[in-house]
């Protein structure tokens, strides 16, 4: 029990002491977090500056002279002139001087010499165009895929023609996630401005049903423990939808002090519940692949039925909302708020939805024809994720226009199915075995590598004896792929 307990408070770390509990907030801003590079001190800190960069609001467009200033991360502490620039790129989250101060980038300025550099996406953090009102829906028209490219091309021309001794510098980006997409996105878009890049755990293809993703979380929880822990979810999602079909849901829902209003004959309000806890388990096997074992454990000792154990199991995960509030709303409105909130500065979850909505879909569903969707019960349609962008967003976020920004974005970068030595030559890949996004990645050839044991954006911290030997030789690789473009 001590630890499923431990496992289940890496999601909730802070009770709340709000009158309506939302369970669903918290998984969707871990989701969300800065990848972690590794332990560092003070004084390695010390040497990272805060700095900020005039932007334009609309690079494209010669009327518009509005500005905003982004935030970045300097550490010259090893640079010498000319010397290269490494630069970190900053993705769906705040940035922080960690990733200036150990891991892998941080080596390699070492060794070789750099400057290291740390941007801020626009509408992340504290780098926000309009402020407060950042997040108001006739602001957000500004936050695409083009405008963030364009920013980080403005970043390094400016540093070049700004500084003397980093004009001849050779180039250096990495990123992981979507940041990771947005390196080789980069380096395809700006050739002139990239030496080489470094994407880790980086999708390429753009996809409105994304059922996949929900597929690598059951087999990943296999994988890291065996068949019987992914059989006992399998069990407890189908006993939730036997309980729905039964008209006796709201009995269970009690028990986690659930709202009166919960409609179980809505489909939204149904589809909501299992996404919800289907991000969970998301979040385990993304973010927290080591407690896998842990949590397995736990879960299948908690009883001999099946059908209390993942009771029991629901009991805890949902144990701090039923204690700090007057009830936990789980159903669609309590996601929508999640998306719609446009004043909340703590969560950087409405942008990352608004650029879902109109460039990459990415929508973990679990209703497709697969028979490895089973695992999650059938539950949650891409309809569901589409009514979500619509109510978001408003009239004009429609399914058609998902579609068509999904499109776009691959018909501009070439999705996966590409001759990597004609598109991505300057780009080399990693991808955790565990890690559910590694679906829409480049997972072969001589310059992409499929990390066994491991999840995402784990291979960005500095080579460590606790690492497997592949995982070593892999970031070895990377650095030696890297040094012979400089």
């Amino acid at each position: 029990m001590k630890l499923l307990y431990f496992a289940v408070q890496i999601i909730f770390l802070l009770p709340s002491f709000l009158a309506i509990f939302n369970p669903y907030k918290r998984n969707l801003e871990l989701l969300n977090l800065e990848p972690i590079s590794g332990s560092y001190t003070k004084n390695e800190e010390a040497s990272v500056e805060e700095l900020w960069l005039d932007q334009k609001v609309d690079h494209f467009d010669v009327k518009n002279n509005q500005s905003w200033k982004m935030r970045y991360f300097r550490n010259a502490k090893y640079h010498s002139p000319q010397g290269p620039i490494y630069i970190f790129v900053g993705g769906e989250w705040t940035i922080s001087r960690g990733l200036m101060s150990t891991g892998l980038t941080h080596d390699m300025a070492v060794e070789n010499s750099g400057m290291l550099f740390y941007t801020e996406h626009r509408y992340y953090g504290r780098s926000l165009p309009f402020g407060k009102q950042s997040f108001q829906m006739h602001h957000l028209k500004q936050l695409n895929l083009h405008q963030s490219l364009a920013d980080l091309a403005h970043f390094i021309r400016h540093q070049k023609a700004k500084n003397a001794e980093m004009r001849d510098s050779k180039v250096i980006l990495v990123g992981g996630s979507y940041s990771g997409s947005l390196v080789a996105w980069m380096t395809q878009l700006y050739p002139d401005l990239i030496a080489a890049s470094w994407a880790s755990s980086a999708p390429l293809l753009a996809k409105e049903d994304f059922y996949e993703y929900m597929e690598l979380v059951s087999s990943s929880i296999q994988l890291s423990y065996g068949h019987n822990c992914s059989l006992q979810i399998e069990k407890g999602f189908n006993y939730l939808d036997k309980l729905f079909n039964d008209h006796s849901i709201k009995e269970l829902l009690h028990k986690f002090n659930g709202c009166e209003d919960y409609n179980p004959n809505d489909p939204l309000d149904k589809a909501a519940f299992f996404n919800g806890l289907g991000n969970y388990f998301a979040l385990v096997v993304q973010s927290y692949s080591a407690y896998i074992p842990r949590l397995c454990e736990t879960l299948m000792s908690l009883n001999s039925n099946d059908e209390v154990a993942f009771v029991n199991f629901l009991e805890l995960l949902y144990s701090e909302g039923s204690r700090f509030s007057d009830c936990q709303d789980f159903g669609y409105s309590s996601m929508l708020q999640i998306f719609r909130e446009d004043t909340d500065q703590s969560s950087e979850t409405r942008a990352w939805f608004y650029q879902t909505c109109n460039e990459f879909g990415w929508y973990t569903t679990t209703k497709s024809n697969s028979s490895s969707s089973a695992a999650f019960a059938n539950q949650v349609p891409l309809s569901y994720f589409e009514k979500l962008c619509h109510d978001a967003f408003g009239a004009e976020q429609t399914a058609q226009k998902l579609a068509q920004g999904v499109e776009q974005t691959n018909r501009k970068f070439g999705g996966y199915g590409f001759n990597q030595s004609e598109r991505y030559a300057q780009v080399i890949f990693t991808h955790g075995q565990l890690d559910p996004w590694r679906a829409l990645g480049q997972q072969t050839g001589n310059q992409a590598f499929v990390l066994t044991g491991y999840s995402h954006v784990e291979d960005l911290a500095s080579i460590r004896v606790t690492d497997s030997v592949q995982m070593n030789l892999a970031k070895l690789r990377v650095m030696s792929f890297l040094r012979r473009h400089l």
